[in-house]
């Protein structure tokens, strides 16, 4: 009997199920999760289980997990124990698996966690699939080149070379590349290529970038994958207990990965009605199966509100967008055209064809004609509503305190982008975006006029734009100091250049229909 991978139906397995971005629970209770995928038909997941030993979860479809067996490093080792065991590694390299993980290591018997020392990262190996893994060691030790580090102080080449916690192996045709998390004013990200270890690349943290506030001087959780000639760093930022998020960079080569280029958002903590924290996401791993890709992640509970209470591991597949950047975890940007003297509300349709509502009221969103829903209804006693199992928006709009007219469009569960349009409303702007060309390029925008044909170019200089890769236009074309309405735009081109060399500029261009309240540009 042919049975259809999760998220598709009918009798070639070729339509969208309603459940085809639904988010589900893996693993309760364990956190950092890693995926090792054998092939196809056959994955390895782990994570953080009880700090004592490494836990080992085998499926066939990702989607249902047996436990395959449990790794106690202290059992392998004749002569050391360990402790505060976290966040491990699994993959394969030179024909055997190897695992790698954070932990303390003590002399057999002694107290650990011990004074004077750090988490640090060992490595042990299996032969075969049975994956019984042996006597961990340290990662290049008695060399110059980032290594395992028992004390806390770093190594004398620098903090960049001291290997603490994190670890993420990709193997990639220029070698076998490990990322690694180390800790200078915070928690920072750096990587080498095995086939040529004295090289480091550093890739984000506090040492190397200034942080906003809310990244805590937080950057781990390093996951590295590949689609379609982009390379992906996936990482976390904020404390686990608090503000927790995975962000990502991407770039055309793994050294390119770094803040120099846009750090953008994958997830955003989610809060109630009174701010307080209920749900946190991060440390994540990417993998495909058949062309699809999922996200494999950590859920932070936040039970009663505020109070921190567990972590568990959660799947949800990946949306990818015209110019290969993700759509969000938890966030949708509902957008809709403006009634002079109306004010709104909103309700979501879910899958299950039950209503939340007002899952936004009028209190929220007044007469604004933008709303980012972030997966909590604070109008609906700060429910939590996974955007994959919604279907549907609805839009209420009212002029007299009457509340009945409303507008509804459906939703995929997955897009970032929602557009509604209740009768007789104008554009007030529209939310661009575009793709980002080398490191360091800057940006313009160019309109092009519906009533005459013709371009306006700059419409937005680089001046304005710089290095964003968004922009809200509202009708004025800044440069030239002139007004054109969205509904007389035709067409948006974005043009990017290098070092302020504009006669080798490149341009991508996209139609506009006058009144969707955003648009997407990829620049070839």
């Amino acid at each position: 009997m042919c049975v259809c991978d999760e998220g598709f139906t009918g009798t070639s397995c070729s339509t969208r199920g309603g459940n085809f971005y639904a988010r589900s629970l893996l693993v309760s209770g364990m956190a950092d999760p890693d995926v090792y995928k054998e092939h196809d038909d056959l994955f390895f997941l782990t994570g953080t289980g009880n700090g004592a030993s490494v836990p080992i979860y085998e499926t066939n479809d990702l989607s249902s997990f047996r436990l395959k067996l449990s790794y106690s490093p202290s059992a392998a080792d004749p002569v050391y124990d360990y402790c505060m065991i976290w966040a491990p590694d699994l993959n394969k390299a030179n024909g055997v698996y190897v695992l790698n993980f954070s932990a303390q290591r003590v002399a057999n018997g002694a107290a650990c966690p011990a004074s004077g020392q750090d988490v640090t990262t060992f490595t042990a190996t299996a032969p075969d699939l049975n994956l019984r893994f042996g006597v961990p060691q340290p990662i290049n030790p008695n060399t110059t080149y980032p290594r395992t580090q028992v004390p806390a102080s770093c190594v004398a080449e620098g903090c960049n070379r001291t290997i603490r916690i994190d670890s993420a192996t990709y193997n990639d045709p220029s070698g076998r590349w490990f990322f690694y998390v180390w800790f200078d004013r915070g928690n920072n990200i750096s990587s080498f290529n095995t086939s040529a270890p004295g090289v480091v690349y550093n890739h984000a943290g506090p040492a190397l970038y200034s942080l906003p506030a809310e990244e805590e001087t937080i950057n781990e959780a390093p996951e590295i994958f590949k689609r379609n000639g982009l390379y992906y760093l996936l990482l976390s930022t904020g404390w686990f207990n608090s503000q927790y998020s995975m962000r990502y960079i991407v770039g055309d080569s793994l050294p390119q990965l770094t803040r120099a280029r846009a750090l953008r958002r994958l997830s955003m903590p989610m809060r109630n009605a009174s701010g307080a924290l209920i749900q946190t996401h991060g440390h994540n791993t990417v993998v495909d199966r058949r062309g699809e890709y999922f996200n494999i992640f950590h859920v932070g509970a936040f039970q009663p509100a505020g109070t921190f209470t567990s972590r568990s591991t959660y799947k949800q597949r990946l949306a990818f967008k015209p110019d290969g950047s993700l759509a969000s975890l938890n966030q949708v940007n509902v957008r809709w055209t403006r009634m002079a003297g109306y004010s709104y509300s909103i309700d979501l349709v879910l899958r299950d064809g039950t209503v939340v509502g007002p899952c936004l009221d009028v209190n929220q969103l007044g007469t604004s004609n933008k709303v980012t829903f972030n997966g909590v209804c604070p109008s609906a006693g700060s429910r939590m509503v996974n955007k994959g199992d919604i279907a549907a928006f609805r839009l209420y709009y009212s002029n007299n305190g009457v509340w009945g007219a409303n507008v509804q469009t459906a939703y995929d569960g997955g897009a970032d982008d929602v557009f509604l349009e209740p009768p007789g409303g104008t554009t007030p702007f529209v939310d661009l975006s575009w793709s980002e060309e080398e490191t360091g390029a800057q940006y313009s925008i160019d309109v092009q006029r519906r009533d005459t044909g013709a371009w306006i170019g700059p419409c937005i200089d680089v001046n304005s734009v710089n290095r964003a890769l968004a922009w809200s236009y509202t009708g004025r074309c800044t440069s030239p100091g002139i007004d054109v309405a969205p509904s007389n735009i035709s067409a948006f081109r974005v043009c990017s250049a290098v070092g302020g060399d504009w006669s080798r500029a490149r341009c991508g261009t996209t139609a506009y229909d006058g009144k969707r309240m955003d648009a997407s540009v990829v620049i070839p």
